[in-house]
């Protein structure tokens, strides 16, 4: 299936692209956002040149990655802006912004950036790069809003070298909610230091994460000691059971038990500690939070919201291609990062087209179909109007009904 034409029904997602690129630059945007989309094979520029319109070769879509002028960055921003006005926040409404990096195993050896990374899915050091993402969940709603490549230490260039912490904060800062809407910051224990949650205070926003077990709780009698020691005389003598919905979609029974005090270097938080009843006293876990005012058991439900950003990872590497690059230079990195997210972003924009008035209640959660499901839908939607605008008119009814099921199984 060839794109020689941007589909009518996806101008509205593309409209607020056109004023920032140049002719060229807007046709190779929505060409490669669109191939991402619809291919159903690994996302890599040799095979998304043949879905392009005449001359678009491969090695012109390189270039538009490697030495275009335009901003990736502004882009996804303004699309996940324009994604989350359409939904009509209201005051009180509470919006997740959830951090996360995600690793990207690479073999190539000439790629900027590429270090001696931990990969925890083959649990074994492996070379390849570290992406940090912020994703926005608001109604049930998960979509990304920023993403960025880390910089090892000792790499020559730019940009300068910056920790994952100070990105991450970086990021917090540079998010504008919309008035009225109350954010809650979502992270695991790695992000849990000043520079992350002294940026979520000075925008105003509550923040959730798991402490480490080591770290130093101080009691309101002060009392100072280890997590690892105060969590089973927590559990205890002060542990509830509750069962709880996970965000997984199953049941599970806790024990759970709350304590205020002082967190190293943190702060005054609240600290939840959860545990199985019959479950091994590792698998205990600390979540903290500085909105001292929720339950226990809320503070845990917040906290679980926090797995959706692994679900979006599982969306944007086995059905966008995010980690299906082979080019070299750090900025085309980024852009292939920043088309994947586009992609997303795209697929999620028809979804609430189609849900009308549901996506617009507030205060309702918005249920979108699974990302197989998205892809196939906007796959035939874009088979028919290509198969329209070749054949017109009523008399080509028969045949516009072949050429679609033979585009779908092809």
């Amino acid at each position: 299936m060839i794109l020689s034409r941007l589909p009518s029904f996806l101008q509205r997602f593309f409209r607020p692209f056109r004023t920032a690129l140049s002719d060229d630059q807007f046709r190779h945007l929505w060409c490669l956002v669109l191939g991402l989309a619809v291919n159903l094979r690994a996302a890599k520029l040799l095979h998304l040149s043949h879905l392009a319109p005449a001359g678009g070769h491969r090695t012109r879509h390189g270039a538009f990655l490697a030495h275009g002028d335009w901003d990736a960055p502004a882009l996804l921003a303004e699309a996940g802006t324009d994604l989350l006005n359409s939904m009509r926040p209201r005051a009180g409404e509470v919006i997740y912004l959830i951090l996360d990096d995600n690793r990207i195993p690479k073999r190539g050896k000439k790629m900027d950036h590429v270090s001696k990374i931990w990969d925890h899915k083959q649990q074994r050091f492996v070379r390849g790069h570290i992406v940090l993402t912020a994703a926005v969940m608001f109604r049930g709603v998960v979509f990304p809003w920023r993403i960025d490549l880390w910089k090892p230490k000792g790499h020559a260039g730019p940009p300068r070298y910056r920790k994952l912490t100070d990105m991450a904060g970086a990021m917090i800062r540079d998010f504008a909610a919309p008035d009225g809407v109350k954010v809650r910051v979502l992270f695991d224990a790695f992000y849990l230091c000043p520079s992350v949650t002294n940026a979520c205070v000075s925008k105003g926003f509550t923040f959730f994460s798991v402490a480490q077990r080591g770290r130093n709780f101080t009691t309101p009698n002060g009392k100072r000691r280890k997590i690892a020691r105060l969590m089973p005389g927590l559990i205890r003598h002060q542990g509830r059971t509750a069962r709880m919905r996970r965000a997984r979609g199953r049941h599970a029974t806790l024990r759970i038990a709350a304590a205020d005090g002082h967190l190293s270097r943190i702060g005054r938080v609240r600290m939840v500690v959860s545990k199985r009843p019959r479950g091994p006293w590792k698998k205990c876990i600390a979540v903290v939070t500085n909105e001292t005012g929720l339950r226990p058991r809320q503070i845990i439900a917040v906290y679980e919201t926090r797995w959706l950003i692994e679900v979006l990872f599982k969306e944007l590497h086995q059905d966008l291609g995010l980690g299906d690059y082979q080019v070299l230079h750090r900025d085309a990195i980024l852009r292939h990062l920043h088309l994947c997210c586009l992609a997303h972003l795209l697929l999620t924009h028809r979804c609430l087209q189609r849900a009308g008035e549901k996506a617009i209640q507030p205060n309702q959660q918005v249920e979108l179909p699974p990302m197989n499901q998205r892809l196939a839908a906007l796959r035939a939607e874009v088979a028919r109007d290509r198969i329209r605008g070749l054949l017109r008119g009523d008399k080509h009814e028969r045949l516009r009904q072949k050429l679609y099921h033979h585009l779908l199984a092809a």
